[in-house]
């Protein structure tokens, strides 16, 4: 049948052009969809390595922070401050302070309360020898389990850094990863930086610990990122994308089998020829069936009826499925809102990290300024201590200068005193433990013995202090409400200019006792006005700095007034013109007198005194003080030397430094108690906290004294315990 010949090359001749068209377009659109699904892949690895990054990083900013707070020069780190922030850190395991190799930790926190294992010395040589935050490998543990490891330094005076150590254990490291990787095919695998594969989100109980394959190894050597095809561990091949951690230096990959990547392609393929097979049987069917007809109406035309008839061909029906344009519209929509959604949170996650590095450096700019305020401050008294010195050697027989040498050494002393007193106090306020022992307290009567105290000490010459004092009672701790005085007093001296008044007014308002301390100063500027009783806070300085002091003394008295339940507020345009400060405390009932305690008997001045301790300057000075005073003095530079002259001599008082060489001052008192020696024992130290007081009582010391040594201090305590007679 010529014409059915014909019809059927005709449609092999169009047919076969739009064959090869489309294999074409197969090859291209094959090349296309892997490029797409080789980016997302490469997105996603980027993302979650971001995510990774900013965890670690803040990990490590905020171990900083904690080497740099307020401890931070003693080599010490506070247990509170790390547990209050340990919860926010949900890569962390446990956290642990330590001082020296070889030792446990002087603390230790962990997430389940369990003792961790001990941390590997070369996590903590590492730290010590660079002097550098350090990110360990994976580490086997001691149970099968695998750690990893952030450590700081923290810097100690004259020593080797203490290394502040943070534990992360690899459930930490797939709890991280099945949290923020992107759900789908294929697996996401975190490796350290020698390949050994950390957590992996499938099969990861059976690889944590492995090596990865050479391959992959090899491929991420030197490379911040990249992309490979290989096969995984288990031989299965994978389309591969990995991204190096720039806060550890580890890798972490991303892949999906490559016959999940090329699916979708080898369906478009099995989908296009399909349907060029089903057009093309339908094109060689319809060929036929016109062919047919065609044939049977030239037969019908020539009237050959001779048994020719021509049977309809049976044809299929064959249509294409037909594609819902709204719902690819919805879904290209929600492709590009997941993308829009992804480059805003890595947005976030970038503008998140500029502003904790910008926290950083205002902390850290806020340190080496007070750092150089505090260097400066300490500076003025020891150059004036110095001076002094200079002038008593020189000074040969000129009294009057030798006098004022003397008077200069007693004031700069006394103001290095408290400016060491000021910074403890805050500490412990900060801390929570100072504490107050409540007695009834008459206000008019400490007001009067704090200003003679500072008209005695010149520290308000030039100045007149004017008082306006009824008699009022509160119930507070004397010692501490002294301290409130004698520092709104000392505020306002500094800032009143000379030939200035000081007005200190008390008198009761209701149910409360209000003291009010004001100047004719300057003022409090309006910036300062509402941070004026925060630590640290100051009020503009010439370079000279002539107000002086640390910036601590009215967050003291706020802190301590609050303990005693009242309040204090600062203000413009008192009485006299400048600032103003009021405390407000609840009133108490009057007190009974106690009646006087008898007098002890004096047995006589002359005393035999022995002095161990082992700074030769300290121990030489008190020794030729009490020989001035008349005393028998006798000297030991260690603990047993110290323990052996108690034994031997059983001196009336024994002055004993607690940090003593061989035997500690503590180790000493409870040998020479044991030894039934009945010396009097008195502490002397710079530890001036409760429980440092208590441990030296539990010890078996009769009195404490700290340093820097109050020669009055030392005379009262001998007037306390019966040694000497009280004075007129």
């Amino acid at each position: 049948m010529r014409i059915r010949s014909q019809l059927l090359a005709l449609v092999v001749a169009l047919v076969v052009p739009i064959a090869l068209l489309a294999g074409a377009t197969l090859v291209q659109l094959q090349s296309v969809q892997r490029h797409e699904h080789e980016e997302r892949l490469r997105e996603r690895v980027a993302a979650v390595r971001l995510a990774l990054d900013s965890q670690i990083e803040a990990g490590f900013s905020v171990l900083e922070r904690l080497a740099e707070g307020p401890k931070a020069g003693t080599g010490l780190v506070d247990r509170s401050d790390a547990g209050a922030l340990f919860a926010s850190q949900p890569l962390w395991r446990a956290i642990s302070l330590h001082e020296t190799t070889g030792s446990g930790p002087n603390w230790q926190l962990s997430r389940d309360g369990l003792d961790e294992p001990p941390v590997p010395a070369t996590v903590l040589d590492a730290v010590r020898r660079s002097g550098r935050s350090h990110a360990s490998g994976l580490l086997d543990g001691p149970a099968g389990d695998y750690r990893s490891y952030l450590a700081v330094p923290v810097a100690r005076p004259g020593g080797v850094p203490a290394v502040l150590v943070v534990s992360i254990g690899d459930a930490q490291w797939i709890a991280f990863l099945r949290r923020y990787a992107v759900p789908g095919p294929g697996t996401v695998t975190l490796s350290d930086r020698d390949g050994r594969i950390a957590a992996r989100t499938l099969d990861h109980a059976q690889w944590v610990g492995q090596p990865s394959l050479a391959q992959f190894r090899q491929a991420t050597h030197g490379q911040d990122e990249g992309a490979m095809t290989v096969r995984s561990l288990d031989g299965t091949p994978y389309f591969s994308a990995f991204s190096r951690l720039r806060s550890s230096g580890w890798v972490l990959a991303s892949g999906v089998p490559v016959a999940v990547l090329d699916g979708t392609v080898r369906k478009t393929t099995l989908v296009t020829v399909v349907s060029l097979a089903a057009a093309t049987i339908a094109a060689l069917l319809l060929a036929a069936v016109i062919s047919d007809r065609i044939a049977a109406a030239m037969a019908g035309v020539l009237e050959m009826a001779a048994g020719i008839a021509g049977a309809p061909a049976e044809v299929s029906d064959r249509r294409l499925e037909n594609v819902d344009a709204a719902t690819v519209r919805q879904k290209v929509q929600e492709a590009a809102d997941a993308r829009r959604a992804r480059d805003e949170a890595q947005a976030r996650a970038l503008a998140s990290e500029t502003r904790a590095r910008s926290i950083a450096e205002a902390a850290s700019r806020a340190k080496d300024e007070y750092i150089a305020m505090l260097g400066h401050e300490l500076r003025n008294p020891l150059s004036a201590i110095a001076s002094a010195a200079a002038v008593l050697s020189r000074a040969q027989g000129a009294e009057p200068e030798r006098r004022r040498a003397v008077e200069v050494v007693e004031r700069q002393t006394r103001h290095l005193r408290k400016m060491v007193d000021d910074l403890l106090d805050a500490t412990r306020l900060a801390s929570g433990k100072l504490r107050i022992e409540r007695a009834p307290v008459e206000l008019s009567t400490l007001v009067r013995h704090v200003r003679t105290h500072f008209e005695a000490a010149g520290r308000a010459d030039g100045l007149t202090i004017e008082l306006r004092c009824e008699p009022v009672w509160v119930e507070g701790d004397e010692v501490r409400l002294e301290q409130v005085v004698a520092n709104l007093l000392d505020n306002a001296c500094k800032y009143t200019p000379a030939g200035g008044r000081v007005r200190v007014r008390l008198h009761a308002e209701g149910e409360q006792a209000v003291l009010e301390v004001a100047d004719d100063g300057p003022g409090l500027e309006p910036e300062l006005l509402p941070r004026v009783f925060d630590s640290f806070s100051q009020g503009a300085r010439p370079i000279d700095r002539s107000p002086g002091g640390v910036g601590l003394g009215l967050a003291i008295v706020q802190q301590i007034v609050a303990l005693h339940g009242g309040s204090v507020e600062a203000a413009n345009g008192g009485d006299l013109g400048g600032s103003v400060f009021t405390v407000r405390l609840a009133k108490a009932s009057p007190s009974q007198a106690l009646p006087a305690a008898p007098a002890m008997p004096a047995p006589g001045r002359a005393l035999s005194v022995l002095i161990v301790e082992d700074n030769a300057d300290s121990r030489e000075m008190l020794a030729t003080l009490l020989e001035l005073e008349g005393h028998d003095v006798r000297t030991a530079v260690d603990g047993p030397s110290g323990l052996e002259a108690i034994r031997s001599a059983s001196p009336d008082v024994a002055l004993v430094d607690l940090g003593l060489p061989g035997l500690d001052g503590h180790a000493l008192a409870s040998a020479a108690r044991a030894a039934g020696a009945p010396t009097r024992l008195f502490a002397l130290t710079g530890y001036n906290t409760d429980a440092d007081r208590e441990a030296a009582g539990r010890a078996g010391f009769d009195g404490y004294l700290v340093k820097p040594l109050d020669p009055a201090a030392l005379q009262a305590l001998l007037v306390a315990h019966g040694l000497l007679p009280a004075s007129g």
